[in-house]
């Protein structure tokens, strides 16, 4: 799940949860010329690349349309810029965004037999968000899961934040222009956000049963059943996995691009698997082994959560402070890693890296640039991270955990 900050933080944010992790980073402004596709099926809908509406601060950002309603009736909301993330599990969305009628309509969810609602806290690097646990219909394109748990960001009947949710990054994000989006639909390999993890044990800084006479909030297992989870894997149909589909983008950037996220795999005649070569994740953290410039990268992923490829090479220079770039990468470049899968199998990854300040101050209007790059710092050093410019020009699978694709079980990722 991703968080866009001032660019100079250019720092991954990962769930600090189990169970998968999710990715959001730092990006400035950009701009160029048009991009294309993206139509609308019964199992795709289409997937922009634009500044969304948290403003041109924040690039390299894929949105989608959704709609959600109270759970089996027809009040419903349809909201559009939702970010779309290969790096998490679960339906997040502001409270600010959310009409009145619906907010009031979707169901708290409650601590086991009592009457004590369940909040969330997903934790970034550079901040959190925080807010209640609630059951909602969510459609998108002609799929629907129907009374699925969903996280609501920032809603204010909750202003009661333990310490140790906000304790280790004590930045909120729960407003559009914090979060960077209206919202976020994690379709990650795993079908929930931290799975067993949180099932079996308290994860601090994840979930809490929240007194509502004032008590402090504390702690607490979630079923797999009870957490945010995947909306792909309670579709009727294509619930194997989803693949991200956009369109080479030139070098200097686009004003936007737009693409399909399409729903299952093998399922229909628009999701075929092809020649695509498997990557298969690590069953429990989904995650990838990179080599790269001789340094082994075992928690790496494909990420459209993260707004640039983030990896540390000191070789590159990086864009001086005050200028469009600074926080990402100023030395052009064209770069190799190797993916190593949980099946051995290896791929070799070749990208290109441009000079960020030359492409953004180029493009001052754009929002799609194919070969940002920074440095993705000492709090997550074990990762590589393939972000949203290593999808531009290549369809990528994602299969979810237990889900057969192709005759192959996730979790796994393709292209």
């Amino acid at each position: 799940m991703p968080k866009y900050l001032v660019p100079t933080l250019a720092a991954l944010a990962l769930l600090s949860s189990c169970g998968g992790s999710s990715n959001g980073l730092t990006n400035t402004i950009g701009g160029g010329g048009g991009g294309g596709g993206g139509t609308s099926t019964p199992n795709s809908t289409p997937l922009t690349v634009e500044i969304g509406p948290a403003g041109a601060s924040y690039i390299n950002i894929p949105f989608v349309t959704i709609t959600v309603c109270a759970p089996g009736t027809q009040n419903c909301q349809t909201i559009e810029n939702i970010e779309v993330d290969t790096g998490s599990s679960g339906v997040r969305i502001l409270a600010s965004v959310l009409n009145a009628s619906l907010l009031s309509a979707l169901p708290q969810q409650f601590y086991g037999a009592t009457s004590v609602p369940v909040a969330e806290c997903a934790q970034f690097a550079d901040g959190y968000s925080w807010g209640p646990v609630v059951a909602a219909d969510v459609g998108i394109a002609s799929e629907k899961a129907s009374g699925i748990a969903m996280q609501v960001i920032g809603d204010s009947n909750f202003i009661q934040i333990p310490a140790d949710c906000s304790g280790p990054v004590p930045n909120e994000e729960d407003t559009v222009a914090t979060f960077g989006a209206n919202g976020i639909i994690g379709v990650g390999v795993f079908a929930q956000d931290c799975g067993d993890s949180c099932a079996q044990g308290v994860i601090s800084g994840t979930y809490y049963q929240c007194p509502t006479n004032g008590g402090g909030c504390i702690g607490i297992t979630e079923a797999d059943s009870m957490q945010v989870s995947n909306p792909v894997t309670s579709f009727a149909a294509d619930n194997n996995g989803v693949i991200v589909e956009l369109p080479n983008v030139a070098a200097d950037g686009a004003v936007s691009v737009t693409g399909s996220l399409i729903f299952g795999i093998g399922t229909q005649s628009n999701n075929a698997f092809g020649s695509a070569t498997v990557l298969e994740t690590d069953p429990t953290t989904g995650t990838l082994d990179v080599t790269f410039g001789g340094t082994d990268y075992p928690l790496s992923l494909l990420d459209t959560g993260s707004n640039a490829l983030y990896f540390n090479d000191n070789s590159l220079s990086m864009c001086a402070q005050g200028t469009a770039g600074a926080g990402f990468y100023c030395t052009p470049a064209n770069l190799a890693a190797t993916i190593t899968t949980a099946s051995a199998t290896q791929l070799t990854a070749s990208f290109s890296i441009g000079d960020a300040s030359t492409m953004i101050e180029a493009n001052p209007t754009g929002a799609a640039f194919p070969q940002l790059a920074g440095p993705i710092g000492s709090a997550t050093p074990q990762t590589f991270d393939f972000g949203l410019p290593y999808f531009y020009g290549r369809p990528v699978f994602v299969a979810i955990e237990g889900m057969t694709a192709d005759g192959v079980t996730g979790p796994f990722f393709a292209y």
